[in-house]
């Protein structure tokens, strides 16, 4: 088991990799910023780097999981390197791989503002909007449609949430039950302040059209 102390050190150095890669990839040197990745990955979760790749995001949180907290730090970081290494791929032609970094960091994100006890982290926010500007021609998995309805909705901008559970319904397949989803977050919005609504360009009365039209 690793002292807190070590692992305080193991971030610390993580982070001054990262600044080092953001250096390299201004300056071309895409090799290089990319095996320096792959060091800060291992430095974050104490594996190979190659492991960490393989990992679907659920194991990576089961691993981030201590005492039924996520480690937000630890998940940032990652996310932050997943961008990084998005970039890249993206400079070097790689689109595929580029598309599936882009992914994971703003999943990544999402789960950080999700689970944040700030309802929605500025810095975080601007991460993900920068993300979904790279992202917005691609379809969406139903896990980050279902995570970005529980950022916008946390974020108080219900009409950007409920687009999300349209867009979840839409499809042929879906892991969730959406129609409970939305009875539910239409019952949700019906708590909320005529003022939170409007802000959202949204009303009463519509909602309540909307959850009459679901029974």
């Amino acid at each position: 088991m690793f002292s807190e102390d070590y692992i305080i050190r193991m971030i610390r150095q993580a982070i001054g990799v990262l600044a080092r890669i953001i250096g390299l990839k201004s300056a071309g040197q895409y090799q290089e910023a990319l095996r320096d990745i792959d060091q800060a990955l291992e430095l974050v979760l104490g594996m190979d780097a190659n492991i960490i790749r393989l990992l679907d995001d659920e194991s990576l949180y089961k691993i981030l999981t201590k005492n039924e907290g996520l480690d937000l730090e630890k998940l940032e970081l990652l996310a932050d390197l997943f961008k990084e290494e998005g970039d890249i791929q993206k400079l070097r032609g790689q689109n595929i791989e580029s598309i599936n970094c882009y992914f994971r960091s703003l999943n990544y994100y999402l789960m950080i503002s999700i689970n944040s006890e700030n309802s929605h982290p500025m810095d975080i926010s601007q991460k993900i909007n920068e993300l979904l500007q790279k992202l917005e021609p691609h379809d969406f998995s139903g896990t980050t449609l279902l995570n970005l309805f529980c950022n916008y909705e946390n974020a108080g901008e219900f009409a950007k949430a409920e687009a999300m559970l349209s867009r979840l319904a839409a499809r042929n397949h879906s892991e969730v039950n959406v129609v409970d989803e939305m009875e539910s977050f239409y019952k949700r919005l019906l708590e909320k302040s005529l003022q939170k609504l409007a802000a959202s360009g949204m009303s009463r009365s519509q909602i309540l059209i909307k959850l009459n039209e679901l029974v």
